[in-house]
């Protein structure tokens, strides 16, 4: 067996979980699966997998040649690609990573036009607000909103999103509406944190052009998206959010948009992959078609191309 498919082999392997499903995706015995990954091992001097009964997890070992394996296949596939006379078509697995909320109300149901035009590709869907890391959690690229932190990771953004403040019926009943930022002293934040515990809420606004934050006191902080505008909704505070969250709730009057005037600064969405001399065409052609659907559901698409 040549070295590049035992490559593939412990690829499949390392994304499978098993022996067992790697031998069902590649339609190959599991036993060549078994005997090419000991070859392997042998041939490198190393021991790549830890295994059980039913599973298989990398040692730190596996970790380090996985990411060196990958980059491998995908040269040697585009460098074969060179001599093929039909257009190249993207094709092959890809795990993408996506906030919960773009996810199912944004990314999920456009899919099956996604499919269509790229039948080669094999796609797995995750959805996390977190940050997560893609070598061992098997992930190609992931797309996350708002300023993140510097890794090695190549950060290509996609678009922005505008924010908004809004708050619920049942609030404003309480607390009445606010009119400027100076009474923002009698009102309550939602606060939201990644991470808990959180820090103290703040209102975030522009101010001609700079970021500027106001203190303010709050009753409760969630973690995730989904539980911010429940508790909004629940009257628990008011929340600063990208509008396409909202948009139904404000259609339905369950939500009220508010002080317009003092924003916070806009929200970046962006896609991040592994910094990789050559990127997939799979990942290239998703990039493209998740920035086009991005746009038509009011995202302001970011031309520079830049990463």
């Amino acid at each position: 067996m040549d070295r590049i498919r035992q490559v593939q082999i412990f690829i499949q392997v390392m994304e499978s979980g098993n022996f067992t499903r790697a031998a069902h995706a590649l339609n190959i015995p599991r036993s060549t699966v078994s005997t090419t990954i000991q070859a392997l091992e042998d041939r490198l001097g190393a021991q790549l997998l830890q295994r059980t009964t039913r599973q298989v997890a990398p040692t730190q070992d596996g970790l380090q040649f996985l990411e060196a394996a990958r980059s491998l296949v995908e040269t040697y596939e585009e460098a074969e690609s060179m001599f093929r006379h039909e257009p190249q078509q993207a094709e092959g697995r890809l795990h993408v990573d996506i906030p919960s909320r773009i996810g199912r109300r944004i990314v999920i149901p456009a899919l099956p036009e996604f499919l269509e035009q790229n039948p080669l590709v094999q796609l797995e869907f995750s959805m996390n607000d977190r940050i997560i890391n893609m070598l061992t959690e098997g992930v190609d690229c992931v797309i996350r909103v708002g300023h993140l932190p510097d890794s090695e990771l190549v950060c290509r953004k996609l678009g922005d999103l505008e924010v908004i403040n809004c708050a619920s019926p049942a609030y404003l009943s309480k607390y009445g509406m606010p009119k400027s930022l100076g009474d923002l002293a009698e009102h309550v934040l939602v606060n939201y944190s990644a991470n808990l515990p959180a820090l103290a809420a703040e209102w975030e606004h522009l101010d001609g052009g700079r970021e500027r934050v106001v203190k303010m006191k709050s009753k409760i902080t969630v973690d995730n998206a989904e539980a911010y505008i429940a508790s909004a909704k629940a009257g628990m505070g008011i929340i600063q959010i990208p509008r396409f969250d909202v948009e139904q709730a404000l259609e339905d009057g369950t939500l009220v948009q508010l002080l317009d005037a003092y924003k916070a600064p806009s929200m970046p969405i962006s896609l991040l992959y592994p910094s990789r001399r050559n990127v997939p065409l799979r990942v290239r052609v998703f990039q493209k078609w998740v920035t086009d659907l991005l746009s038509v559901h009011g995202v302001w698409s970011d031309c520079s191309g830049g990463d």
